[in-house]
């Protein structure tokens, strides 16, 4: 008789940690370290659900944060919360310990080498986003990619090592021409569409990482124009995880890059339509700011009604979020271009009022400075 293949441990951990809802997802992982406490698996999960939540909550889980001159790579203080930092290198540390014990009595144990790596990984991304120290994050990088390099020399079908060696194929391959040649001086050499390749396997054979590959291809297909290409690999992943809200925002931010307004303002309202129905998974995102990318996509898309529509919910929104003046902003203007004077001007006071000291303010007291005065008889309807 035909034997089903044995459920993973880590199955409803993964569901949630993809899902977006980490408190869930480890409760799920410290059940299964509690009667297993050397699983790599679980332990490199359980840090990467610790270092997502803190980026999740200062909002660095969006893909353009990681685009040039993104919020990730912007120099400043740490951000990353001192308790949540300690959890996360606790975890880490008990990661490695494990790992190296394990090959020092087997240094051909490539799953010790793989997460051993992995665990790398996860400390060069916290200190990129959360700690600002480049230089730190780079070196985890480098050591990252000479251990899954180890792996597969000693197994070339280990096929998700090649998530960070394709990874770092690519972004040495895509260096100028001058920064190459300092890279290849100091041994780093890298290949563009090798890279891409090399990612591209493990979403279609990778045993680990699958669903980590899919979401930095449809990252480098974004960088690379193809558009095309990483809508279809969210949308497979949105059917599998459908209550990551990310996963339409990174669909819509595709469908602006191909200039599909209209689509791009129907992704957006996906995410508004599962947060006012009350879908699980939809309660917790950032409305306001939701809100507003889809007023824009609609005002793009040439749509003014559906796009004050929009700018009206989230300026009516309890939330401490410079989207909610944003948004009282980019109504007030829609409000202006249709001759509504007395209902721009009410929107521009109350910006201007709330935060002075912010950009809305000072941009709300300029344009109060601009306004006519408010025309007898003034319509009250968009055309």
């Amino acid at each position: 008789a035909k034997t089903e293949p044995a459920a993973d441990p880590l199955g409803k951990a993964l569901d949630h940690f993809y899902n977006l809802e980490f408190d869930e997802a480890q409760k799920e992982i410290e059940t299964r370290l509690a009667s297993h406490p050397g699983d790599l698996r679980a332990l490199n999960l359980l840090a990467s659900d610790i270092l997502q939540r803190e980026m999740m909550r200062r909002e660095l889980m969006e893909a353009k944060s990681y685009a040039q001159r993104g919020d990730a790579y912007r120099d400043g203080k740490a951000l990353a919360d001192p308790q949540s930092k300690k959890q996360l290198y606790d975890v880490l540390g008990r990661t490695e310990a494990v790992a190296s014990q394990r090959l020092q009595s087997n240094p051909r144990d490539t799953d010790a080498l793989y997460w051993l790596g992995a665990s790398h990984v996860t400390r060069a991304i916290f200190l990129l986003t959360l700690e600002r120290a480049k230089m730190d994050a780079l070196g985890e990088a480098k050591e990252a990619r000479k251990l899954h390099g180890r792996v597969l020399e000693q197994d070339p079908n280990y096929t998700d090592a090649l998530l960070v060696v394709g990874m770092y194929d690519y972004i040495v391959g895509s260096l100028p021409w001058y920064t190459k040649i300092v890279a290849a001086i100091a041994g780093y050499h890298g290949n563009r569409e090798r890279g891409l390749e090399e990612v591209r396997q493990v979403t279609e054979k990778g045993r680990w990482a699958q669903s980590d590959a899919k979401s930095f291809l449809a990252v480098l297909y974004y960088r690379e124009k193809r558009y095309a290409e990483a809508i279809g690999l969210l949308a497979d992943m949105r059917q599998k995880y459908p209550r990551n809200y990310l996963l339409p925002q990174e669909i819509a931010r595709a469908y602006k890059a191909q200039n599909n307004w209209r689509a791009a303002a129907e992704a957006y309202d996906s995410i508004l339509k599962g947060h006012e129905s009350g879908v699980k998974g939809f309660g917790n995102i950032p409305a306001a700011k939701i809100y507003v990318q889809a007023g824009e996509a609609f005002a793009q898309a040439g749509d003014k009604p559906a796009a004050l529509e929009r700018y009206e919910k989230a300026a009516g929104l309890d939330e401490k979020s410079p989207y909610v003046y944003r948004a009282e902003l980019a109504a007030a203007g829609l409000e202006h271009e249709s001759k509504r004077t007395a209902e721009a001007r009410r929107r521009y006071q109350r910006v201007a009022e709330e935060v002075p000291s912010t950009d809305e303010g000072r941009a709300a007291a300029e344009m109060l400075k601009k306004l006519p005065s408010i025309p007898a008889g003034e319509q009250h309807a968009l055309p």
